[in-house]
């Protein structure tokens, strides 16, 4: 019996219930629209979908990009998005309370919001939702990977290539610039940073600056109150209305600007099969600002790049193999998935840090490369409470080796992630590890009300892995099986980049796009 048939004889279908539904529940009023051919369908609008889209427009490839998230455009009035610590239904994805690594006990309407929070039994990770992916809700901090680390990550890639050619192009591309030292220095709005780096160097560990997406130059002049204050006006993880270069503000921006790329936001893939010509049939799901499903959109599509993130390009693709929908996927799919060893903490009763705090961070401490029984990259994060906390933040990026994996629950239909509590206790040892090499020489305690007994370790802001590259693709996100098919986002890195990881996708996106472009568009 066909869905319609089914649908007719039990009566669902006189109230317009839809049985192609997210999960396993019924959408009302939904309708389905078939709406026809499209070459080239690229899914999520991250780092990885952002260099897809300017590569094959810019090459004359007309394009269809598709977000789950809303377009964030800035107004005159400053007014797009919301501050970090008076958030509203702006600052978050379909939730009655801000996603936050700290909790903030404002309740909010539930709104398609720019900050996810994709909760799983034992791990929490947040997730862009906008045009602009992670760009829009991230603290613009762009680190190409050490070199060392990353030929042990893809021994097999021209290493020589991804440093003089490929992260140069992505920094180019991206607008990454440092801070100016006489800046840091002296303004008053990095008393924080410089706290902590007081207690690094007198435990005798290093510091080191590190570059970002923000026009420094407009932060000076937010500094001397000439312009609307952005990054020193506690605007940062719900979006920033000034200064900040977010993707759709450079990548995006210039893939526009072609006249090849067509957008459309609020759209969720659910489901993608193989046709028997060896195209790809897309039903997309139509939202609306509540997260209900309006419509179904069904598309046919020569060539599919996903990049919906480390989780949600795993889920679509795990879900694909376990329901016969892409049979031929092979096992490394769903595996190898880490937070890039994310842990939070913080130091309380030091050194005075300061009532006004830049909210985007320029320094960290480099505990990598030196002789410690842990690799360490600990970024120093602001509290912009507008208060005095004496509170010193640190997100700890670990070298911790344990990996997870997504699974299909079949009475559910749901891709949920195997991830154990347990398996970040190296990255907690690692950061107790940090903590006790200050405290020893700065005295001071622990932040033991801020996260878990003072240390966030259910949470990650780097998901990484699930569809490896040279695993689960080739070593040009050409997914193994599948003609057309491709991944070029933060799902092909496994688990782990030692280091805040946008430079390290973009860089990789674009290697993979020049091959793709080369010998799959010949």
């Amino acid at each position: 019996m066909d869905r319609r048939t089914f649908a007719k004889l039990t009566g669902l279908g006189a109230v317009g219930i839809s049985l192609e539904a997210c999960g396993t529940l019924p959408i009302l009023n939904s309708k389905r629209s078939k709406m026809g051919h499209v070459d080239n369908v690229i899914i999520g609008s991250g780092y990885g979908g952002a260099v897809t889209a300017l590569r094959l427009t810019e090459n004359g490839h007309k394009a269809l990009l598709l977000e789950m998230g809303m377009r964030w455009d800035r107004t005159p009035e400053h007014d797009t998005f919301c501050k970090m610590i008076t958030p509203d239904k702006r600052s978050s994805w379909l939730s009655k309370w801000p996603n936050s690594p700290i909790t903030i006990p404002i309740p909010i309407k539930k709104y398609t919001g720019v900050l996810d929070k994709i909760k799983f039994n034992d791990m929490s990770i947040f997730a862009g939702r906008a045009y602009g992916g992670g760009s829009i809700v991230n603290g613009g901090i762009a680190i190409t990977p050490k070199r060392k680390y990353f030929e042990s990550i893809f021994p097999a890639l021209d290493a020589d290539k991804m440093f003089n050619q490929y992260f140069p192009l992505a920094n180019k591309e991206l607008k990454v610039e440092q801070i100016p030292e006489d800046f840091y220095d002296s303004t008053d709005y990095y008393a924080f940073s410089r706290s902590a780096e007081k207690q690094a160097h007198k435990a005798n560990l290093k510091t080191e600056f590190f570059s970002n997406t923000y026009d420094f130059e407009y932060m000076r002049k937010e500094a001397q109150g000439e312009v609307y204050k952005s990054g020193l006006g506690g605007e940062v993880i719900y979006g920033n209305n000034a200064g900040k270069l977010s993707l759709d503000l450079t990548y995006l921006k210039k893939a526009e600007e072609t006249g090849n790329l067509e957008i459309k936001t609020l759209r969720k893939l659910e489901k993608i099969t193989q046709t028997e010509d060896g195209k790809y049939a897309l039903e997309v799901a139509v939202l609306n600002t509540s997260g209900k499903t309006t419509e179904t959109e069904i598309y046919t599509a020569g060539k599919v790049f996903l990049n919906a993130g480390s989780v949600g390009t795993s889920q679509i693709l795990v879900k694909a193999k376990h329901e016969g929908d892409l049979p031929n996927l092979n096992d490394e799919v769903g595996q190898t998935w880490g937070p890039n060893g994310n842990i939070m903490t913080g130091r309380n009763f030091v050194n005075a840090t300061g009532t006004k705090q830049s909210t985007i961070p320029v320094k960290g401490i480099n505990m990598w490369d030196g002789d410690h029984p842990y690799q360490i990259f600990a970024e120093i994060a602001p509290l912009p409470l507008g208060i005095e906390t004496w509170t010193t933040l640190f997100l700890s990026i670990t070298n911790n080796p344990e990996r997870g994996k997504f699974i299909y629950n079949k009475k559910s239909g749901e891709v949920t992630l195997d991830w154990k509590k347990s398996q970040n206790d190296y990255a907690v040892e690692a950061a107790k590890y940090l903590l006790e090499k200050l405290h020893i020489d700065n005295g001071g305690t622990r932040s033991r009300l801020l996260f878990n007994n003072g240390f966030g370790d259910d949470f990650s802001y780097h998901p990484l892995g699930g569809c490896v590259l040279g695993k689960a693709t080739d070593f040009y996100g050409r997914v193994k099986g599948y003609d057309g098919l491709y991944i070029n986002d933060s799902a092909l890195i496994p688990g782990s980049a030692g280091v805040n990881p946008f430079v390290f996708i973009t860089g990789l996106a674009e290697h993979n796009m020049e091959e793709i472009l080369r010998k799959d568009f010949a």
